[in-house]
């Protein structure tokens, strides 16, 4: 156990001190754990006749013609596959209880469980469940580690006799339904636990798991990630048939290290009550939660004993109100979002899932025994519980449903990794995680979030060969891209850029050479041609986009937006050099990034033009400083011409294009065509897409047909949310200053643009709280900023606001320069709270 307080010292050697208090050691070394891995072995599938309709009714069954002929060669692979399938889904094991009875023998002064599962596992004393953890532990590579939690149960135990149990499902590492691909299945799901007693004199007495529990088959029939869950609530205590644990067997990967859970475990963090419910056809009712969300539903049952009740679950409904099933990627999973609940018969009875989530807005419900009311079910939210640290608002309605969109769309890709969509992938992409990553530090403490996942692209290279996949972690092949796995350079330099933990980059140097070595090698002339692109971009029409079926760009080159990619990755690895005091690594690699950005200039610029070729090379180019310095105000000038008549105000960018966009017009002197952009009604823009109904973001608007109101894309897609920090830096005026990690220096630069009138952004930083707020009223602007402890900050004012004062008293301001463009009024600042008047010359 280790002791602690906090001194603070202010400038005039006042302090104060906190109450002292402690955190304790975990256990470090493999050494530290006594317990064995233990399971249910080769428990008995359930071969209920209900359970087994179910099995049949989940597998994918094509009902007609997509009209691609990449779908029609998957149903006809489906329909081959599908007794197989089926095969597969019977076989699957059910969830099983492993238990420990034992007795205490005297006083202790402390009690930790600590606790591991390859799998998922919820942990219960006494009958009680310990924790509100769900979907635990996160997911890992299985063969180089899993996470383990501690629990303290001091205050739950006393002298006497006890029971621990462990309810354990088969989570990622026996994952057997979904793409049916055996080589997604580590195997058995095992768990591992450790409680320790600690008594006054400092002895211990120890229970581990090992060959004394006892397992026993559970009400969860059948539990998957991709299908859903089967839950017999007619077995019940007495129907638990204990023998012996099985431990782990030879074949299957166990894991190096088990290390501690130190990202928030996943919860459900948020309760949405149904908004509606109509019944569709006899029998049939369809639920609506009015929010796209990844999650679950409880749902009250009053049905005879032996009725199954079912539960399906899709993101979007058709004009009849069926559920439409395309959205979550059918034909490429292989199974439908489906649970069913068999009914006890003792009236009032909760259906909610253990094991599974899903992505959806509407369930359809059949088998009740009455007709329901809405409020008989309720949907949760679930994701990593990383706390909310960020705010923004301003005058404009729909920026602000933007925002909120966003942020619900990337909460519901949040559970222990950055996901692409709750429904066909539920992976970790390493191309979206790295075009979402910036906006997360102004929302959430993502700090040990993405030192978890960086870690998993650790993990996943060193099973590649010591290169990245485009996912991480898991055994779902990914795609070979290089924009895709560049995140492994870019994910732990932001991260040290927004946090200054500098651990993340000591850690992953080799992999990062090794990287940059292969890129090089596959690089010809600096360019690189193995990429996707500036994924699920928008073509000029609705029709233009229905030509193809997958997300390749239409309005840029996937060889120019890579190559791009990696003269910012060279960049990266010049300042990650220089960090760690490699010298001569970061003259090499500034001397790359020098050569490609050659061949950049030479094989993608128009000189005539000034342009890159599309709004996602403009922006790219200048938000990662590839163009001459003479260069750059023609280019943004390019850009914002491109976006008002090139594309009538619109966007469209996809992918990574949309991340860096609206940034790059605002940094570069344009940011009322930025704002523009988000007056926009018609395709594409946001407006049209919440125009048909989203609550999300989608993954392809030009996918949607608006007349039949169908799409085959998903519907609750981040990658699209990656300028969310944007609202932050450029609308409420608040960022980070990148040449001191961590909010250290601060930058605040507000832009009056458009018809807003007031915007506020704020962030909790290791400082403290970073905050802008500003207003215009009656011609007069007002300014509030808050810069926190232990900090400073570089204020710019905005060209249109003059006779400035602060407190009464006129500013002696200076010029200054932002991204190269020339500012009249700055000011270098200390730590406080200031309030800023000035009067408008001009109408914003």
């Amino acid at each position: 156990i280790v002791w602690w307080r906090v001194i603070v010292w202010t400038g005039v050697d006042q302090s104060a001190r906190s109450e002292p208090t402690t955190w304790e050691m975990g256990l470090l070394q493999k050494s530290d754990w006594q317990a064995q891995w233990i399971g249910g072995g080769d428990v008995a599938p359930n071969h209920d006749p209900l359970v087994q309709a179910w099995c049949e009714q989940v597998v994918y069954l094509p009902t007609r013609d997509s009209g691609y002929e990449r779908e029609r060669l998957l149903d006809k692979k489906a329909l081959e596959q599908r007794p197989d399938r089926i095969a597969t889904v019977k076989a699957a094991q059910p969830a099983v209880w492993l238990r420990k009875r034992f007795v205490i023998s005297g006083p202790f002064v402390r009690a930790r469980l600590y606790s591991a599962a390859l799998g998922y596992s919820e942990l219960y004393l006494d009958g009680k469940k310990i924790s509100d953890r769900v979907l635990d532990p996160g997911q890992t590579d299985y063969e180089t580690r899993a996470l383990y939690n501690t629990d303290d149960l001091t205050a739950g135990l006393q002298p006497g006799p006890h029971e621990v149990r462990i309810l354990l499902a088969e989570g990622w590492y026996g994952q057997s339904q979904g793409f049916f691909t055996p080589a997604f299945r580590y195997g058995n799901p095992l768990a591992i636990a450790q409680l320790e007693l600690t008594r006054a004199d400092g002895s211990r007495e120890t229970i581990t798991t090992d060959s004394t529990w006892e397992y026993a088959a559970s009400a969860i029939a059948k539990s998957s990630l991709y299908s859903g869950e089967v839950v017999d609530g007619r077995v019940g205590e007495t129907n638990l048939r204990w023998q012996p644990a099985a431990g782990s067997e030879k074949s299957q990967p166990l894991p190096v290290a088990l290390e501690a859970q130190l990202l928030p475990p996943t919860r459900k963090v948020r309760t949405l009550p149904a908004k509606s419910v109509i019944e569709t056809r006899p029998g049939v009712w369809l639920f609506d939660l009015g929010q796209n969300i990844a999650g679950w539903v409880r749902l009250r049952v009053d049905a005879p004993r032996g009725t199954a009740v079912d539960l399906k679950f899709a993101e979007l409904v058709t004009p009849r109100n069926e559920l439409d099933w395309d959205t979550q990627g059918r034909r490429a999973v292989g199974v439908y979002q489906h649970d069913r609940y068999i009914a006890a018969g003792t009236g009032d009875e909760y259906f909610e899932p253990k094991f599974t989530y899903h992505g959806f807005q509407y369930i359809e419900v059949t088998g009740l025994g009455k007709p329901p009311t809405a409020a008989d079910l309720t949907g949760y939210l679930v994701r990593s519980d990383v706390p909310t640290i960020g705010h923004f608002s301003c005058s404009d309605p729909l920026m602000n449903r933007l925002h909120e969109t966003i942020k619900w769309t990337y909460e519901g890709n949040l559970i222990s990794l950055p996901s692409d969509c709750p429904t066909r992938e539920k992976c970790g992409w390493l191309g979206d995680a790295h075009v979402t990553q910036e906006m997360t530090y102004y929302n959430y403490d993502m700090a040990q979030f993405w030192s978890k996942y960086s870690h998993d692209i650790r993990t996943s290279t060193a099973l590649h060969g010591g290169l990245p996949d485009s996912i991480a972690p898991g055994r779902r092949p990914g795609i070979p891209a290089f924009d895709w796995g560049v995140g492994m350079v870019f994910i732990p330099w932001l991260q040290y850029q927004y946090t200054g933990d500098r651990r993340l980059l000591e850690a992953q140097w080799p992999d990062l050479v090794r990287f940059l070595e292969h890129s090089r090698g596959i690089a010809r002339g600096w360019i690189i041609h193995d990429a996707l692109g500036d994924w699920c971009d928008q073509p000029a029409t609705i029709a233009m986009s229905m030509t193809r079926v997958d997300g390749s760009p239409f309005n840029s080159l996937p060889a120019t937006t890579a190559t791009m990619h990696f003269f910012h990755a060279a960049k990266i690895m010049t300042d990650i050099a220089r960090v760690l005091g490699h010298d001569q690594a970061a003259t090499q690699y500034e001397a790359w990034s020098e050569s490609i950005r050659t061949a950049i200039n030479d094989d993608y610029f128009h000189v005539r033009g000034n342009t890159y070729g599309s709004q996602t090379g403009n922006a790219l180019a200048l938000m990662y400083g590839i163009p001459a310095p003479e260069k750059v105000p023609a280019i943004a000038r390019a850009l914002a011409q491109e976006v008002e008549f090139g594309s009538n105000g619109h966007f469209n960018t996809g992918s990574h294009g949309s991340t860096y966009l609206y940034s790059a017009l605002s940094d570069f002197g344009h940011p009322g065509v930025a704002r523009g952009i988000f007056a926009q009604k018609t395709y594409p823009s946001y407006g049209y897409m919440f125009s048909l109904g989203a609550t999300t973001l989608w993954e392809n608007m030009g996918r949607f047909d608006p007349v039949t109101k169908t799409t085959q894309k998903s519907l609750n897609h981040p990658f699209h949310g990656g300028f969310d920090h944007w609202f932050y830096e450029a609308v409420a005026g608040v960022r980070l200053d990148k040449t001191a990690p961590a909010f250290k220096k601060l930058l605040f630069v507000p832009e009056l643009v458009g018809l807003l009138t007031h915007a506020e952004g704020s962030v909790e930083t290791a400082y403290g709280r970073a905050a802008s707020a500003w207003k215009i009223e009656a011609g007069r602007f007002n300014w509030n900023i808050q810069i926190p402890p232990n900090t400073s900050a570089t204020v710019f004012f905005p060209d249109s606001v003059n006779s400035l004062h602060e407190g009464g008293s006129a500013l002696k301001t200076a010029a200054n320069t932002f991204n190269g463009r020339p500012v009249t009024q700055s000011l270098q600042l200390g730590s406080g709270s200031y309030h800023f008047e000035g009067t408008l010359n001009a109408k914003p």
